[in-house]
């Protein structure tokens, strides 16, 4: 008999949320959170391209650490 097993993956529509992101995403009914990550994706989609490279971003991202 093959049982369909569950797994629970922690997604946010941040690449890194805060304490208070995490705490107001996770008090969201499931349909809220799927607007809030639907929200996310299509807002990457419209945004422009970047003209920094990975290097940049990862270099700006230690700098705010």
């Amino acid at each position: 008999m093959n049982m369909l097993e569950t797994i629970s993956i922690d997604v946010y529509p941040w690449a890194a949320p805060t304490k208070e992101q995490r705490a107001w995403f996770d008090a969201l009914s499931p349909e809220d959170k799927r607007k809030a990550i639907q929200a996310a994706i299509d807002e990457g989609f419209e945004s422009p391209l970047s003209d920094k490279s990975i290097e940049d971003i990862i270099r700006e991202a230690r700098s705010e650490t």
